[in-house]
């Protein structure tokens, strides 16, 4: 008989949004041929899918748990993760039967874990996308040994993340293990109407993200202040909120105490969070993403490319698999100052040229020839069709 459509629940335990709310709210208004549902806690997640106008399921329940402490995991943040996924079986179940759900791709390993039991007892199919990178004898490494065993397939974000999980598991993981790396929509961008220089007098350059330590504010601000003394058109933007836990927002204030104690000081300007990538973009000319640990992938690097900006970035992670160094952008070496602070010293020196010109126009070509939304909806819809049609 032919295969009848099932529905795929879109599971995430995140209440406020990142780079991971944003592959599912591609997946389910992009991948076509399917019945998508989210479930997801309440909170400004929740309320952006349901903006978007896609059937969600609110838990409050389902929440990440962070640690307590900054190194380890407590026994009782373990009990509290334990805790919310006892509580949330039976509603999530009633649901599940309800809509005839029969497949659960689980955005991030702590969303795996509470879709592990409709897997294990249920047995409904288990799709995990893998966004981070794991260090050696960390908690969340050691859940991967766990979901191994019953998830179905690992989606990963970018090839290093693939390798990242195998170097845990080891090869006998790598059937289960494909990489699809995020796509954007180039439909709107018409290289004619983006700007290479946001103000006359002036090159901007930024940081976007969260204001979380390892982004490596500090490090930028040391080597700006130099550029700063060298080019004294230069301005650093600094576009991004601290997140809820205690170690960032009390490195947002000390990042604020060490802005106001630098001589150029006027020259370091914090802008917030803006939701509007146009009103984002549009406001600076050169993107530095030099954070102190390996990123996974970067979709501000490929939101840069795409709004014809130049990029500099860490030599490691993600990034190097959109960044090929002086084609499209520029690629140094990690944790290193003097090298951060050639490299923006050259950017500057030779901004409006015809080589930079032409990296402009590179990074925009990768974008659409590489990191098209329409590879990623395809990659996605061959991967959820194995599993959310069945035989009858």
């Amino acid at each position: 008989m032919a295969k009848s459509k099932n529905s795929i629940l879109l599971l995430s335990v995140m209440d406020s949004w990142g780079g991971g709310e944003e592959v599912l709210l591609k997946i389910a208004l992009h991948v076509e041929g399917f019945q998508f549902y989210i479930a997801t806690p309440p909170g400004i997640a929740a309320e952006k899918f349901l903006g978007n106008k896609l059937n969600v399921f609110s838990l409050a329940r389902l929440k990440k748990i962070y640690r307590s402490n900054n190194k380890s995991w407590s026994f009782q943040d373990k009990l509290k993760v334990l805790i919310n996924i006892v509580v949330s079986i039976f509603p999530l179940y009633s649901f599940m039967k309800r809509k005839n759900i029969a497949t659960i791709t689980a955005n991030g390993n702590f969303a795996a874990l509470f879709a592990l039991p409709f897997t294990v007892i249920f047995k409904k199919k288990l799709v995990v996308i893998q966004h981070l990178l794991y260090e050696n004898n960390s908690f969340e490494g050691k859940l991967l040994k766990i979901l191994v065993k019953h998830a179905d397939q690992f989606v990963c974000v970018s090839r290093s993340v693939a390798e990242n999980i195998e170097s845990f598991i080891g090869e006998e993981l790598h059937n289960k293990l494909t990489v699809i790396h995020n796509g954007l929509s180039v439909e709107n961008f018409r290289e004619e109407n983006l700007a290479t220089r946001v103000s006359p007098t002036e090159i901007r350059f930024a940081i976007v993200g969260s204001i979380i330590p390892e982004k490596g504010h500090n490090l930028v601000f040391d080597a700006f202040c130099e550029v700063a003394s060298n080019f004294p058109e230069c301005r650093l933007f600094i576009f991004g909120e601290p997140r809820e836990e205690k170690n960032s927002k009390s490195f947002y204030k000390s990042l604020q105490e060490t802005k106001e104690n630098l001589v150029i000081a006027d020259k370091i300007i914090f802008k917030g969070y803006l939701e509007q990538k146009s009103d984002l973009y549009n406001q600076f000319d050169i993107l530095i993403n030099y954070s102190l640990v390996p990123e996974s992938f970067s979709m501000v690097v490929l939101e840069a490319l795409a709004y014809n900006k130049i990029v500099i970035a860490s030599k490691e992670g993600g990034p190097g698999e959109i960044i090929t160094h002086n084609k499209n952008g520029f690629l140094i070496e990690p944790r290193n100052k003097q090298a951060l602070f050639q490299m923006m010293s050259h950017v500057v020196s030779q901004f409006d040229t015809i080589s930079m010109n032409d990296l402009r126009k590179n990074g925009i070509s990768t974008v659409k020839e590489k990191f098209s939304l329409q590879h990623f909806a395809e990659s996605y819809k061959n991967i959820l069709y194995n599993y959310s049609y069945e035989g009858n």
